[in-house]
């Protein structure tokens, strides 16, 4: 299950008010949250944002991935960008790749190379000819 920590819309039209929260990255924009971490208010002047920041980081930390609004609100807040940005894998050593003839073994013992796209347009042409063929 991906996560992800977004913005779930609320208030009247003209004057938005944004709930901060977990959800199921496959959850609809103004769907039911799996957490609720704060709200986001725009309009307001006095406190436009307050978040559970212990609990962001909680999520941060066991993989959900913010959104691009979320991501400048916790920038704003003093979270470091390393909390949620992926590490980067560490290189294969340079022995490691397949040689060219392993690739050649692979490419052959797998699936027959896919057909171009002028290929597929001709097989289809033919089989719609067959077809008004027979009916007509």
């Amino acid at each position: 299950m991906s996560v992800a920590i977004r913005l779930s819309r609320a208030g009247r039209a003209h004057l938005p008010y944004y709930h901060i929260g977990v959800f199921d990255s496959r959850t609809r924009r103004d769907g039911r949250p799996v957490e609720q971490l704060g709200f986001y208010d725009p309009e307001s002047g006095k406190e436009p944002v307050r978040i559970d920041l212990a609990r962001t980081k909680y999520w941060l930390s066991v993989g959900a991935r913010p959104s691009a609004t979320i991501a400048a609100i916790l920038k704003g807040q003093g979270v470091p960008s390393s909390e949620w940005t992926p590490k980067k894998k560490a290189k294969k050593a340079a022995g490691t790749k397949p040689a060219a003839a392993d690739k050649k073994f692979t490419k052959a013992a797998g699936k027959p190379a896919a057909k171009s796209r002028k290929a597929r347009t001709a097989n289809s042409r033919a089989r719609g000819e067959k077809k008004r063929k027979k009916a007509g």
